[in-house]
Protein backbone atom coordinates (compact mmCIF):
# COMPACT_ATOMS: atom_id res chain seq x y z
CA UNK A 1 0.00 0.00 0.00
CA UNK A 2 0.96 3.40 -0.30
CA UNK A 3 1.02 5.75 3.01
CA UNK A 4 0.26 8.58 4.18
CA UNK A 5 2.50 11.00 5.78
CA UNK A 6 2.68 11.78 8.98
CA UNK A 7 0.35 15.08 10.50
CA UNK A 8 -2.34 14.55 7.81
CA UNK A 9 -5.61 16.66 8.49
CA UNK A 10 -8.45 13.65 8.56
CA UNK A 11 -10.45 15.86 5.71
CA UNK A 12 -8.35 13.88 3.64
CA UNK A 13 -8.41 10.69 3.90
CA UNK A 14 -8.81 8.76 1.04
CA UNK A 15 -9.37 5.17 -0.10
CA UNK A 16 -6.96 2.63 -1.19
CA UNK A 17 -3.96 0.37 0.24
CA UNK A 18 -5.27 -3.10 1.24
CA UNK A 19 -8.22 -4.02 2.88
CA UNK A 20 -8.14 -6.49 5.76
CA UNK A 21 -9.73 -8.08 8.71
CA UNK A 22 -9.04 -6.56 12.38
CA UNK A 23 -11.69 -7.57 15.00
CA UNK A 24 -14.23 -8.62 12.68
CA UNK A 25 -14.10 -5.37 10.51
CA UNK A 26 -12.87 -4.80 7.08
CA UNK A 27 -10.33 -1.52 6.88
CA UNK A 28 -9.68 0.61 3.79
CA UNK A 29 -6.41 1.89 3.94
CA UNK A 30 -5.99 5.54 1.84
CA UNK A 31 -5.21 6.19 -1.52
CA UNK A 32 -1.99 8.26 -1.32
CA UNK A 33 -2.17 12.00 -1.94
CA UNK A 34 0.87 12.34 -3.97
CA UNK A 35 1.08 15.84 -4.60
CA UNK A 36 -1.01 19.54 -4.10
CA UNK A 37 -1.01 22.28 -6.47
CA UNK A 38 -1.75 25.82 -5.91
CA UNK A 39 -4.84 26.98 -7.88
CA UNK A 40 -6.24 30.09 -8.67
CA UNK A 41 -10.35 31.36 -7.58
CA UNK A 42 -12.31 30.24 -10.39
CA UNK A 43 -9.83 28.92 -12.73
CA UNK A 44 -11.96 25.58 -13.08
CA UNK A 45 -11.88 25.55 -16.57
CA UNK A 46 -12.70 22.46 -19.27
CA UNK A 47 -9.98 20.75 -21.63
CA UNK A 48 -12.45 18.23 -24.52
CA UNK A 49 -13.94 16.50 -21.09
CA UNK A 50 -11.85 16.86 -18.06
CA UNK A 51 -11.67 20.12 -16.01
CA UNK A 52 -8.49 21.79 -15.68
CA UNK A 53 -6.90 23.83 -13.35
CA UNK A 54 -4.34 27.03 -13.83
CA UNK A 55 -1.32 27.02 -11.63
CA UNK A 56 0.21 30.00 -10.53
CA UNK A 57 2.87 30.12 -13.62
CA UNK A 58 -0.32 30.19 -15.83
CA UNK A 59 -0.10 26.91 -17.26
CA UNK A 60 -3.19 24.57 -16.83
CA UNK A 61 -3.56 20.89 -15.61
CA UNK A 62 -5.98 18.88 -16.05
CA UNK A 63 -7.70 17.02 -13.20
CA UNK A 64 -7.50 13.52 -14.04
CA UNK A 65 -4.16 12.22 -15.08
CA UNK A 66 -2.96 8.74 -16.93
CA UNK A 67 0.17 7.16 -14.49
CA UNK A 68 2.48 4.83 -16.22
CA UNK A 69 3.77 2.94 -13.29
CA UNK A 70 3.89 -0.72 -14.14
CA UNK A 71 2.89 -0.31 -17.55
CA UNK A 72 5.24 -3.03 -19.22
CA UNK A 73 7.13 -0.75 -22.11
CA UNK A 74 5.62 -3.25 -25.05
CA UNK A 75 2.20 -1.99 -23.73
CA UNK A 76 2.99 2.14 -23.20
CA UNK A 77 1.74 3.11 -26.38
CA UNK A 78 -1.55 1.30 -26.42
CA UNK A 79 -2.22 3.05 -22.76
CA UNK A 80 -1.05 6.22 -24.10
CA UNK A 81 -3.30 6.26 -26.78
CA UNK A 82 -6.19 5.22 -25.36
CA UNK A 83 -5.80 7.51 -22.56
CA UNK A 84 -5.53 10.21 -25.54
CA UNK A 85 -8.36 8.85 -27.37
CA UNK A 86 -10.37 9.15 -23.82
CA UNK A 87 -9.29 13.06 -24.22
CA UNK A 88 -6.83 12.78 -21.03
CA UNK A 89 -3.57 15.00 -21.63
CA UNK A 90 -2.21 15.01 -18.64
CA UNK A 91 0.48 12.13 -17.80
CA UNK A 92 2.28 11.02 -15.00
CA UNK A 93 5.63 9.52 -15.81
CA UNK A 94 8.84 8.86 -13.11
CA UNK A 95 12.55 7.38 -13.96
CA UNK A 96 11.23 4.42 -10.90
CA UNK A 97 8.34 3.17 -13.87
CA UNK A 98 11.60 2.66 -16.11
CA UNK A 99 9.49 3.17 -19.18
CA UNK A 100 10.28 6.74 -20.13
CA UNK A 101 11.82 6.12 -24.14
CA UNK A 102 8.55 4.36 -24.78
CA UNK A 103 6.46 7.00 -23.24
CA UNK A 104 7.79 9.98 -25.33
CA UNK A 105 8.19 7.79 -28.58
CA UNK A 106 4.38 6.96 -28.11
CA UNK A 107 3.99 11.36 -27.32
CA UNK A 108 5.93 12.04 -30.66
CA UNK A 109 3.98 9.81 -32.17
CA UNK A 110 0.89 11.76 -31.49
CA UNK A 111 2.03 15.02 -32.13
CA UNK A 112 3.45 13.86 -35.38
CA UNK A 113 -0.23 13.68 -36.06
CA UNK A 114 -0.76 17.22 -36.33
CA UNK A 115 -1.46 17.78 -32.14
CA UNK A 116 0.76 20.78 -30.38
CA UNK A 117 2.86 19.62 -27.51
CA UNK A 118 1.14 22.78 -25.39
CA UNK A 119 -2.03 20.14 -24.73
CA UNK A 120 0.05 18.04 -22.85
CA UNK A 121 0.63 18.26 -19.25
CA UNK A 122 3.92 15.79 -18.73
CA UNK A 123 5.33 15.09 -15.13
CA UNK A 124 8.79 13.17 -14.25
CA UNK A 125 10.10 12.59 -10.95
CA UNK A 126 13.32 11.41 -9.39
CA UNK A 127 14.08 8.11 -7.73
CA UNK A 128 15.63 8.08 -3.89
CA UNK A 129 18.81 6.09 -5.98
CA UNK A 130 19.79 9.25 -7.60
CA UNK A 131 18.90 11.30 -4.60
CA UNK A 132 22.18 10.72 -2.57
CA UNK A 133 24.14 13.88 -4.37
CA UNK A 134 22.92 16.58 -6.07
CA UNK A 135 24.87 15.99 -9.61
CA UNK A 136 23.26 12.64 -9.42
CA UNK A 137 19.71 13.71 -9.00
CA UNK A 138 20.03 16.30 -11.69
CA UNK A 139 21.62 13.99 -14.02
CA UNK A 140 18.36 11.60 -13.22
CA UNK A 141 16.22 14.74 -14.33
CA UNK A 142 17.58 15.40 -17.21
CA UNK A 143 18.11 11.62 -18.63
CA UNK A 144 14.21 11.15 -17.68
CA UNK A 145 13.99 14.66 -20.00
CA UNK A 146 16.26 13.71 -22.98
CA UNK A 147 14.16 9.48 -23.10
CA UNK A 148 10.59 11.85 -23.29
CA UNK A 149 12.13 14.07 -26.08
CA UNK A 150 9.24 16.22 -25.82
CA UNK A 151 11.63 19.34 -24.93
CA UNK A 152 10.69 20.84 -21.83
CA UNK A 153 9.00 18.80 -19.03
CA UNK A 154 5.81 20.69 -17.18
CA UNK A 155 7.10 19.54 -14.26
CA UNK A 156 10.19 17.76 -12.29
CA UNK A 157 9.60 16.33 -8.92
CA UNK A 158 11.68 14.51 -6.17
CA UNK A 159 9.70 11.76 -5.46
CA UNK A 160 10.57 10.86 -1.76
CA UNK A 161 12.06 12.87 0.32
CA UNK A 162 15.39 11.54 2.00
CA UNK A 163 16.12 12.60 4.82
CA UNK A 164 19.22 14.52 4.95
CA UNK A 165 19.33 14.34 0.74
CA UNK A 166 15.94 15.46 -0.26
CA UNK A 167 16.66 19.58 0.15
CA UNK A 168 20.44 19.74 -1.84
CA UNK A 169 18.64 17.81 -4.56
CA UNK A 170 15.82 20.09 -5.24
CA UNK A 171 18.41 23.30 -5.10
CA UNK A 172 20.47 20.45 -7.95
CA UNK A 173 16.94 20.58 -9.66
CA UNK A 174 16.24 24.50 -9.67
CA UNK A 175 19.08 24.60 -12.32
CA UNK A 176 16.58 22.52 -14.83
CA UNK A 177 13.60 26.05 -14.38
CA UNK A 178 16.74 28.22 -14.63
CA UNK A 179 17.95 26.51 -17.45
CA UNK A 180 14.53 26.47 -19.68
CA UNK A 181 14.36 22.35 -19.20
CA UNK A 182 11.37 22.20 -16.95
CA UNK A 183 8.77 24.58 -16.20
CA UNK A 184 8.08 24.07 -12.43
CA UNK A 185 9.58 21.72 -9.73
CA UNK A 186 7.41 19.13 -6.89
CA UNK A 187 7.92 17.46 -4.20
CA UNK A 188 6.10 14.11 -3.51
CA UNK A 189 5.22 12.14 -0.37
CA UNK A 190 6.67 15.21 1.59
CA UNK A 191 5.49 15.77 5.24
CA UNK A 192 4.65 19.36 6.30
CA UNK A 193 7.81 19.15 8.49
CA UNK A 194 9.70 17.75 5.42
CA UNK A 195 8.35 20.73 3.51
CA UNK A 196 9.10 23.48 5.79
CA UNK A 197 12.69 21.89 5.96
CA UNK A 198 13.03 22.68 1.98
CA UNK A 199 11.75 25.67 2.21
CA UNK A 200 14.10 27.39 4.53
CA UNK A 201 16.79 26.98 1.71
CA UNK A 202 14.78 26.92 -1.92
CA UNK A 203 15.28 29.58 -3.97
CA UNK A 204 12.74 28.54 -6.65
CA UNK A 205 9.65 27.40 -4.62
CA UNK A 206 7.78 24.19 -5.51
CA UNK A 207 4.30 24.78 -7.55
CA UNK A 208 3.62 21.10 -6.31
CA UNK A 209 3.59 20.26 -2.14
CA UNK A 210 1.87 17.95 0.07
CA UNK A 211 -1.30 18.07 2.38
CA UNK A 212 -1.83 21.67 2.33
CA UNK A 213 -5.52 22.48 1.62
CA UNK A 214 -5.62 25.20 4.05
CA UNK A 215 -3.20 26.89 1.69
CA UNK A 216 -5.69 26.93 -1.10
CA UNK A 217 -3.65 23.86 -2.60
CA UNK A 218 -5.21 20.95 -4.35
CA UNK A 219 -4.06 17.57 -3.42
CA UNK A 220 -3.34 15.12 -6.41
CA UNK A 221 -4.27 11.61 -5.28
CA UNK A 222 -2.62 8.27 -6.94
CA UNK A 223 -3.53 4.24 -6.83
CA UNK A 224 -7.23 5.14 -6.03
CA UNK A 225 -8.45 1.83 -7.11
CA UNK A 226 -5.98 0.02 -4.90
CA UNK A 227 -4.83 -0.83 -8.01
CA UNK A 228 -8.07 -3.01 -8.78
CA UNK A 229 -8.11 -4.22 -5.28
CA UNK A 230 -10.85 -5.36 -2.58
CA UNK A 231 -12.26 -0.78 -2.79
CA UNK A 232 -13.87 -2.08 -5.77
CA UNK A 233 -16.33 -4.85 -4.15
CA UNK A 234 -17.07 -3.44 -0.88
CA UNK A 235 -20.17 -3.22 -0.01
CA UNK A 236 -20.98 0.72 0.85
CA UNK A 237 -18.76 1.33 -3.09
CA UNK A 238 -21.40 -0.86 -4.31
CA UNK A 239 -24.11 0.54 -3.38
CA UNK A 240 -23.43 3.82 -4.22
CA UNK A 241 -22.66 2.39 -7.66
CA UNK A 242 -25.78 0.76 -8.30
CA UNK A 243 -28.18 3.95 -7.02
CA UNK A 244 -26.04 6.40 -9.33
CA UNK A 245 -25.96 3.87 -12.16
CA UNK A 246 -22.41 3.86 -12.38
CA UNK A 247 -19.12 1.58 -11.96
CA UNK A 248 -17.04 1.02 -8.10
CA UNK A 249 -14.49 2.55 -10.17
CA UNK A 250 -15.92 5.95 -10.96
CA UNK A 251 -17.53 6.38 -7.97
CA UNK A 252 -14.51 6.01 -5.71
CA UNK A 253 -12.97 8.27 -8.33
CA UNK A 254 -15.62 11.00 -8.49
CA UNK A 255 -15.35 10.51 -4.51
CA UNK A 256 -11.38 11.91 -5.00
CA UNK A 257 -12.86 14.97 -7.45
CA UNK A 258 -15.60 16.15 -5.01
CA UNK A 259 -12.53 16.29 -2.04
CA UNK A 260 -11.19 18.88 -5.01
CA UNK A 261 -8.11 16.53 -5.65
CA UNK A 262 -6.41 15.44 -8.65
CA UNK A 263 -6.52 12.14 -9.37
CA UNK A 264 -3.95 9.63 -10.84
CA UNK A 265 -5.63 6.65 -12.58
CA UNK A 266 -4.03 3.85 -14.15
CA UNK A 267 -5.25 1.02 -16.38
CA UNK A 268 -3.85 -1.83 -19.23
CA UNK A 269 -7.01 -1.77 -20.37
CA UNK A 270 -8.48 1.10 -23.05
CA UNK A 271 -12.40 0.52 -22.14
CA UNK A 272 -11.44 1.04 -18.33
CA UNK A 273 -9.18 4.47 -19.03
CA UNK A 274 -12.42 5.78 -20.36
CA UNK A 275 -14.63 4.73 -18.33
CA UNK A 276 -12.04 6.49 -15.40
CA UNK A 277 -12.78 9.48 -17.13
CA UNK A 278 -16.24 9.38 -17.63
CA UNK A 279 -16.64 10.90 -14.48
CA UNK A 280 -18.26 14.56 -14.71
CA UNK A 281 -21.85 13.47 -15.41
CA UNK A 282 -23.04 12.80 -11.70
CA UNK A 283 -22.45 14.32 -8.25
CA UNK A 284 -22.64 11.71 -4.73
CA UNK A 285 -24.86 13.11 -1.94
CA UNK A 286 -23.49 14.42 1.52
CA UNK A 287 -24.39 11.14 2.73
CA UNK A 288 -22.76 8.87 0.29
CA UNK A 289 -19.02 11.18 0.71
CA UNK A 290 -19.48 10.96 4.73
CA UNK A 291 -19.75 7.09 3.89
CA UNK A 292 -16.62 6.52 1.71
CA UNK A 293 -15.27 8.73 4.66
CA UNK A 294 -15.98 6.19 7.03
CA UNK A 295 -14.19 3.91 5.41
CA UNK A 296 -10.79 5.01 6.20
CA UNK A 297 -9.48 4.12 9.99
CA UNK A 298 -6.70 5.09 12.23
CA UNK A 299 -5.39 1.44 12.16
CA UNK A 300 -4.32 1.62 8.13
CA UNK A 301 -2.85 5.43 8.64
CA UNK A 302 -0.51 4.23 11.21
CA UNK A 303 0.00 0.70 8.96
CA UNK A 304 0.78 3.21 5.69
CA UNK A 305 2.63 5.38 8.01
CA UNK A 306 5.14 2.58 7.93
CA UNK A 307 5.48 2.22 4.49
CA UNK A 308 6.26 5.94 4.09
CA UNK A 309 9.14 5.75 6.57
CA UNK A 310 10.42 2.54 4.37
CA UNK A 311 10.53 4.07 1.41
CA UNK A 312 11.26 7.43 2.34
CA UNK A 313 14.52 5.91 3.22
CA UNK A 314 15.66 4.41 -0.01
CA UNK A 315 14.06 1.71 -2.12
CA UNK A 316 15.89 0.06 -4.40
CA UNK A 317 15.13 0.82 -8.27
CA UNK A 318 14.13 -1.45 -11.31
CA UNK A 319 17.98 -1.31 -12.07
CA UNK A 320 18.75 -1.94 -8.95
CA UNK A 321 20.60 -0.20 -6.22
CA UNK A 322 23.33 2.29 -7.70
CA UNK A 323 22.55 5.17 -10.32
CA UNK A 324 20.25 4.91 -12.90
CA UNK A 325 21.82 3.63 -16.09
CA UNK A 326 22.51 6.30 -19.09
CA UNK A 327 19.87 7.17 -21.55
CA UNK A 328 18.37 4.56 -23.70
CA UNK A 329 17.52 4.89 -26.86
CA UNK A 330 14.43 2.85 -28.91
CA UNK A 331 15.75 1.28 -32.13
Amino acid sequence: PHPTPPAMPSAMAMLGGKMRRAHGRKLLALTFLCVCWMMRPGTEQVLASIPTLQLPGGARMQSLALGLYNVPREQVKAVINAGLAADVRHFDFASFYNNEAECGAALRDWMKQGHDRSELFVTTKVWTTDLGDPASALRSAEISIDELGVGPVDLVMVHWPMPGKHVAAYLALEELVRSGKAKALGISNYSPADYEELMKSATIAPQVCDFFHDKGLIVQAYKPLQRGGPVLSCDTVLKIASRVKKSPAQVCIRWNIQKGNVVIFKSLTPARIAENVDVFDFELTSEDMKSLDALTTEAVKAEAQGHWEQRRNGTPAPWGEGLRPEKRTLN
